[in-house]
């Protein structure tokens, strides 16, 4: 089990204060519209979408959920709110099984990483490159097998080599990851008694901003202030 970092505690914290729940809306698709070998038959949404949270706009929200779908621009849906660390982590995900932790901390590092490349690179940033990260994320939970799932998503070379870095940092690079990455991640997935449920699953990479968190002295650690966000895709009809 990963060591809980400060920040982890924090983040628990504030989920604990907010609740389990959040009020969520895909506002806007991700720019990129292509298929996983970059062309357009079978194209789908790769990389981040806009979507409102509890009221807070311009979030921004990767799919992890390639087999459901999600209309754009959705209107509020109500979504429960996990972490990767904390008292409870991973308490209401959609891909659960004996490898769900190795597998979110897999996705962790992959949107940690596409974050990163976006955030550096803007209007700049490869469409390819997006795809990429995009394919290797929804592989890692849906993989393409010819015999028991041919449905699934399928990955190119450089695709499957994103997905093996990341094993390796998971396997490797733990404590730099536990607190660099892993506090920073926050999993919505569709409350199954809020209306919500066939919708996709979305994954969030936020940093904490000045004055986000806070510490409330007099019982130790008691709470912060923000929670964190998503991120999309929609399959094409």
């Amino acid at each position: 089990m990963k060591p809980l970092s400060a920040l982890v505690l924090l983040a628990a914290a504030a989920a604990a204060l907010h609740g389990n729940t959040v009020t969520l809306s895909i506002d806007h698709l991700p720019a990129t519209f292509e298929n996983g070998n970059y062309g357009q038959p079978g194209a789908t949404y790769n990389g981040f979408a806009s979507a409102t949270i509890d009221g807070i706009s311009n979030q921004m929200l990767l799919c992890s959920d390639a087999a459901d779908s999600t209309p754009v621009p959705s209107g509020d849906m109500v979504y429960d709110v996990s972490t990767l660390g904390g008292f409870n982590p991973l308490q209401y995900v959609h891909f659960t099984g004996p490898n769900m932790v190795a597998n979110y901390d897999e996705a962790a590092v992959l949107l940690w990483q596409l974050w990163n490349y976006v955030t550096a690179n803007g209007s700049a940033a490869s469409g390819d490159t997006i795809t990429d990260y995009q394919y290797a994320i929804w592989n890692i939970f849906d993989p393409y097998d010819a015999t028991t799932n041919p449905n699934g998503i399928a990955v190119n070379g450089t695709q499957a080599a994103l997905q093996n870095t990341a094993v390796g940092m998971v396997d490797n690079d733990g404590v730099m990851l536990s607190s660099d990455v892993y506090p920073y991640v926050t999993i919505y997935t569709p409350d199954p008694n809020g209306g919500s449920v066939g919708n996709q699953e979305f994954l969030e990479f936020s940093t904490p901003e000045p004055g986000s968190m806070f510490l409330m002295i007099g019982g130790g650690l008691i709470g912060a202030a923000a929670i964190a966000r998503k991120k999309l895709r929609k399959r094409p009809e």
